[in-house]
């Protein structure tokens, strides 16, 4: 049920306007203080504007003239002591072509920390029916889990019955190794979980912290880099409730852009990380390489 699932994932992607290739990048490394943070393309290509349906479409050809802007499905590998963490899973191919290239095993993994449930952040931890992370703890957080696995949800919401049928079949693989965190835990030694609902009822990004260094993992804030960015107001139709998406946006690029955070995304542009600047009424991105 679950590889079927997957694959009418991944014909869903398609519809929704992102055609992905898989991935040729190699991981790429960033140093937050002490810790280690391996980014790792599930998956590249490009997004036309289709999720965009309603918005302005002089402001859309503004910003993304050719109708087209590249993305990703990106997953991070943390290395921090005796902790080896990933955030997200996309699909779970280029994931795992990612991890044996540095040498990780499925194995070696003992957190999963989950943005949120969404087929391309959880479509990695299970394949063929048995779980991928067999000595992990898989985090959500409780209101992305309650809204997943409610039947009421489901029944709200019949046009997302694959998603909830994958939450269930996911959840119920790990058994008592899925653990509920709440906004403002701190889901491992340097990382906390702050609110970022709106794309989905109970999405969390995560903050990492070593010494005087910081990186903000901001999930799906931003579906098109090149538009969101500049216009954080437009909301796209993977948003469960489209205005609280576009404040929670706003919210965490003003804090990056004050704060000078480092941040990365699930579909920034790979290698996934960038820096956040005041542009006008919106913000610019310059990616890190």
């Amino acid at each position: 049920m679950i590889k079927k699932s997957l694959a009418v994932c991944c014909v869903i992607m398609f519809c929704f306007g992102a055609v992905f290739a898989q991935q040729a990048n190699e991981p790429k490394l960033y140093k937050i203080g002490n810790v280690e943070v391996w980014a790792i393309a599930d998956s590249v290509g490009e997004r036309d504007l289709s999720v965009f349906e309603g918005a302005d479409e002089k402001i859309l050809k503004k910003y993304v003239p050719s109708g087209k802007a590249p993305t990703a499905v990106m997953t991070y590998l943390i290395k921090d002591g005796e902790e080896t963490v990933l955030i997200d899973t996309g699909f779970g191919k280029g994931l795992m072509e990612g991890l044996e290239k540095l040498n990780v095993k499925p194995e070696d993994i003992t957190i999963v920390l989950i943005t949120h449930m969404h087929r391309d952040h959880i479509g990695g931890l299970v394949k063929d029916d048995k779980i991928v992370f067999p000595n992990a703890a898989v985090k959500i957080g409780k209101n992305e889990y309650d809204f997943w696995l409610s039947d009421k949800s489901a029944e709200e919401f019949p046009s997302r019955q694959e998603n909830f049928d994958m939450a269930k079949q996911t959840v119920s693989a790990y058994g008592d190794s899925v653990k509920i965190f709440n906004y403002d835990d701190m889901v491992t030694s340097n990382i906390k979980a702050l609110d970022a609902s709106g794309h989905t009822p109970g999405q969390a990004v995560f903050l990492l912290e070593s010494g005087e260094n910081k990186l903000l993992f901001i999930a799906d804030l931003i579906h098109c880099a090149d538009l969101q960015f500049p216009r954080p107001d437009i909301s796209g139709r993977f948003d469960i409730d489209a205005e609280k998406s576009a404040k929670t946006r706003k919210q965490f690029l003003e804090k990056a852009s004050k704060e000078k955070l480092l941040i990365a995304g699930t579909h920034l542009p790979f290698p996934g990380a960038a820096k956040v600047k005041k542009a006008g009424k919106g913000y610019s991105y310059t990616t890190e390489k």
